[in-house]
């Protein structure tokens, strides 16, 4: 029996820690998803700018239901610098859902301003170790 016990407990050591990488994972995409969509209501375009890919690709679809120019990074910062910041006691972003896939990662945010509310999908690499964010779309509720 305690041959059996011992069996079971080491081969359950891998997949617990897969488990523990995969939550880290999620932990550290979750804060690079907060830290940029927080950042941008801030307009902190530096504490911002560092959770995106240097070839971000941010569009969606407006609300007459057609698609929006493209966003670069440098896009992104001259719009910010024009637009009223939005306090972090204000906001409410919600994190819908994480898939993580090796290097890959997919999540679901629910964000948007008190009467103006969307979804943005966003897709992030592992990079040298490192979240970032490659690709924004969003979506009007």
């Amino acid at each position: 029996m305690i041959k059996i016990s011992i069996l079971i407990a080491c081969m359950s050591l891998p997949i617990w820690g897969i488990a523990q990488d995969k939550s880290q994972d999620q932990q550290e995409i979750e804060g690079v998803v907060l830290g940029y969509i927080e950042n941008f209501f801030l307009n902190d375009y530096a504490k911002m700018e560092v959770h995106l890919h240097e070839r971000l690709s941010k569009r969606g679809v407006n609300q007459d239901g057609r698609l929006s120019e493209d966003y670069s990074k440098s896009d992104l910062q001259k719009l910010m610098s024009t637009k009223q910041a939005m306090p972090l006691r204000l906001q409410s972003n919600t994190i819908d859902s994480v898939f993580i896939d090796r290097q890959f990662a997919s999540v679901v945010l629910s964000t948007g301003y008190p009467k103006l509310r969307w979804k943005e999908y966003i897709h992030l690499a592992k990079l040298e170790g490192k979240w970032i964010i490659m690709d924004v779309f969003w979506n009007f509720d």
